[in-house]
């Protein structure tokens, strides 16, 4: 019975691509699984015409069946419950598909007869964020580089209005000889002129 199952497990990876299986026959099962992957978890072995189940993901109800049919599949735009082999697909897998799920199994009475868990860990992060944080980053970069520009274009813009580089300054001093002529005459005063020039 187990290799016949294992057979269709590969049956049915090969008809879907590269998938992934999760054997949440076995109490406290971990599946780690990559995101935007698709999982098939092997929730039994056999549903009967007397099977009941609830599979829940922590208080949201996520597949219901009742005697040979399926009553609630609250993932059916991609996921399907496969009777035949009581196995559970979940395609395009997302980060808020990870979480504690709980399969319980009901008699005929309504009564839980059976209960088990299972963990389900979703690696990896959305395309999306990715896509968005990259495009925050690249705008990021690209308004920096803009700010950039602009300072430099404005500061070259300003140095045009600034004075030349070369200078030319002349010092003028006023010397005033002293010399003993009588109080009468005007003392004479002699100019002097130098020049510095300063290279900027």
């Amino acid at each position: 019975m187990a290799a016949s199952v294992g057979l269709l497990f590969l049956l049915i990876g090969v008809s879907y691509g590269n998938k992934t299986f999760c054997d949440g026959r076995k109490e406290r099962a971990q599946c780690f699984q990559p995101w935007g992957a698709t999982v098939f978890v092997h929730l039994m072995d056999e549903v009967s015409e007397k099977t009941r189940f609830q599979w829940t993901k922590e208080t949201t109800i996520v597949l219901i069946w009742r005697r040979n049919g399926l009553v609630t599949n609250t993932l059916k735009s991609r996921s399907e419950f496969i009777s035949s082999n009581g196995t559970f697909r979940i395609s395009n897998l997302r980060s808020s598909d990870g979480g504690e799920y709980t399969l319980k199994l009901f008699d005929s009475d309504g009564k839980i007869t059976g209960e088990r868990t299972l963990q389900l860990h979703i690696e990896g992060q959305s395309p999306l964020r990715v896509g968005a944080i990259s495009a925050l980053l690249l705008f990021s970069i690209y308004v920096i580089c803009v700010i950039v520009i602009c300072a430099q274009r404005k500061r070259q813009n300003g140095k045009g209005e600034e004075l030349p580089a070369d200078l030319t300054y002349a010092d003028i001093r006023v010397v005033q000889q002293q010399e003993r002529k009588p109080a009468k005459q005007n003392m004479e005063e002699e100019v002097e002129y130098s020049q510095i020039k300063i290279a900027g």
